[in-house]
């Protein structure tokens, strides 16, 4: 008998052992993982997305269920779907949502307004686009449309995959093929028994999001962890896998938006080090990076790149090197390199918020196999900026590091109404009715309330600001004074940036102005001083803090910021008295302690 018959009859015993136990299990009422379960997390709680109403006309409606309006727009459409209508979902993340603005401007609004022109009567376009949901929960959501007729749902998703918490267990340690062995096992019941024998049921996670970011430490909640990087990805993958069951399960037609982010105009949102660095490798590598971006602030960017490639070569992990590199490659002219760098830094942010190569690649990878059409809106936005000369994507798409502007999700659901016509769904020539599409451009944009939008771009500023991304914050600070006018909060997030880039004198005018829209707004007051301090103005400092003082008389920080300047003006017994009420305030301050020191030790020696 061959090798090869041997085996086969060795593996006939295993294989009947293996169907009988099945078969038990089956009679027992153990029930598999089914193809649409997510296999490495659960939900605390499952409550729905919609629920059942009765209009006044007594048809029944689904509407956004309460409690579900923090995350998702508001929505409603009939329980049973009317003759000759098609249903379409857009899902995903706050993309989907239409952030930082809502549905009317997001890429779903737009291609409701668009079919209601080519189109009247003709199709439902329901935004359930959820704020901060990574794929595992927009898998959840898909599950539930699944059960409301659904003709087209279009996912956009892969942004949000490492903004919550999730342990893996000991998944990350193993290797890629018995991850995929394990996904596969899963169906079986012998194996999901077995695992439930081991201890090894799926991680749960809150029934709504608890994203890691929501610590007051912000983006220091991260640390650089490649194994838990390589499952989360391959979690996305999974989860992809499953939507698109989902959908097709439903009869629907899927569509995958392959995610897009700004890559030239969004600074990464932590870096970090290589490791093993030597302590000197390390301070020259923190030099060259200042010394960088400082040329690059004063516009020597043939300097700024030969610095920041320096710096790239000690630590190529360096997302922030990285990106410096970027922006100094691009002011140079050498856009190829300079689209390089800016990925690489997008890749390498310790704080991943935006969908690294990894995901983009396993979207289209995952599509291509299942044979699902996509629209490709990186490379959309590529072609159109390519088109012009202009460099990689970046504020002319979108307002903060992953949300389109308006225009972004315009040009984005003009695709999607060219793949529904695709689909034979609208009249001949209707996806190029130009009449038909400016009255659906006109028409929303008439409902665009600019005073909303403005509060809407600030919203987003202070964001960016809390993140420390000042430069970011700013461009959103300006877009937003513009629309709602003078704005102390606006002018505050400017004197930020203002200080960052060294201009002092710029941010004591800013702060000026906004001291003067709001006057009883003690942080504006003190950051005037210390701006006006860092411009070597210690007497106009004193007067900004003793307006503190007296707004605040218990802020440690104007006690001690003022002690500074009197002892540099060398008004030494004054100093002394402001360090001691600093530290009456807060004893533990190491700084203030010291300076005190050092002040009655020169007064002492006087």
């Amino acid at each position: 008998m061959s090798p090869a018959r041997r085996a086969l009859f060795a593996l006939v015993p295993t294989l009947v052992l293996f169907a009988g136990a099945e078969l038990g299990l089956a009679l027992l009422g153990t029930a598999p993982r089914a193809a649409g379960d997510d296999p490495y997390v659960g939900f605390a709680e499952n409550r729905p997305l919609y629920v059942e109403v009765e209009g006044e006309d007594g048809a029944r409606r689904l509407e956004l269920a309460p409690g579900k309006e923090r995350f998702f727009n508001p929505a409603q459409f009939a329980r049973a779907k009317g003759e000759g209508v098609r249903r379409v979902f857009c899902v995903g993340g706050s993309t989907t949502y239409g952030r930082p603005y809502r549905d009317l401007t997001s890429f779903c609004g737009w291609l409701r307004a668009d079919l209601e022109e080519v189109a009247p009567g003709g199709f439902e376009v329901v935004n359930a686009g959820g704020i901060s949901y990574a794929s595992y929960r927009v898998a959840n959501v898909v599950r539930e449309l699944a059960g409301y007729a659904p003709d087209l749902v279009v996912v956009y998703t892969g942004h949000n995959e490492f903004l919550e918490e999730r342990t893996y267990g000991a998944l990350r340690d193993r290797p890629a093929w018995l991850r995929r062995a394990d996904l596969a096992l899963g169906r079986t019941r012998v194996y999901t028994a077995l695992r439930r024998l081991a201890g090894g049921e799926r991680e749960q996670l809150p029934g709504e999001v608890s994203a890691k970011l929501d610590g007051s430490i912000g983006p220091d909640a991260y640390t650089r962890d490649d194994a838990w990087a390589g499952a989360v990805v391959e979690h996305f993958g999974a989860n992809l896998e499953r939507i698109l069951a989902l959908v097709r399960e439903a009869g629907a037609t899927p569509l995958v938006v392959v995610p897009a982010d700004n890559l030239r105009d969004c600074s990464p949102f932590k870096s970090e080090p290589d490791a093993g660095l030597a302590p000197a490798e390390r301070e020259r590598f923190e030099a060259l990076l200042a010394d960088g971006v400082a040329a690059y602030r004063d516009e020597r960017f043939a300097q700024a790149s030969d610095a920041l490639r320096a710096a790239s070569a000690i630590s190529p992990r360096h997302a922030h090197a990285r990106y410096w590199l970027g922006r100094a490659l691009v002011a140079t002219g050498e856009l190829d390199a300079a689209t390089l760098e800016l990925v690489r830094a997008r890749d390498e942010d310790v704080c991943p918020l935006r969908a690294i190569s990894p995901i983009v690649e396993a979207t289209r990878e995952i599509a291509r196999r299942e044979r699902v059409a996509t629209i490709d809106y990186p490379a959309l936005l590529d072609a159109r900026n390519a088109a012009t000369g202009a460099p990689a994507r970046g504020a002319d798409w979108f307002l903060d590091h992953v949300h389109p502007t308006i225009e972004g999700h315009r040009v984005l659901a003009r695709e999607l109404l060219a793949h529904v016509g695709s689909l034979g769904w609208l009249p001949d020539g209707a996806p190029g009715d130009e009449a038909a599409l400016a009255r659906a451009e006109a028409g929303v944009r008439a409902r665009i309330d600019d005073g909303e939008r403005g509060l809407s771009l600030r919203n987003l500023a202070k964001v960016l600001s809390w993140a420390g991304k000042n430069e970011d914050a700013a461009r959103a600070a300006r877009a937003a004074l513009e629309l709602l006018g003078d704005d102390a909060e606006c002018l505050f997030l400017l004197s930020l940036d203002a200080s960052d880039r060294g201009d002092h004198l710029e941010a004591v005018s800013l702060l000026r102005e906004a001291v003067r829209l709001d006057p009883d707004w003690v942080k504006p007051r003190h950051n005037l001083g210390v701006e006006l301090a860092r411009a070597g103005r210690d007497e106009e400092a004193l007067a900004a803090y003793a307006v503190v003082v007296e707004l605040e008389p218990a802020h440690p920080n104007v006690h001690y910021n003022r002690a500074n300047a009197l002892s540099r003006l060398g008004r030494l017994e004054e100093a002394a008295a402001a360090y001691e009420r600093a530290l009456e305030l807060d004893p533990r301050d190491a700084d203030a302690r010291e300076a005190l020191d050092g002040i009655r030790a020169r007064l002492a020696a006087d």
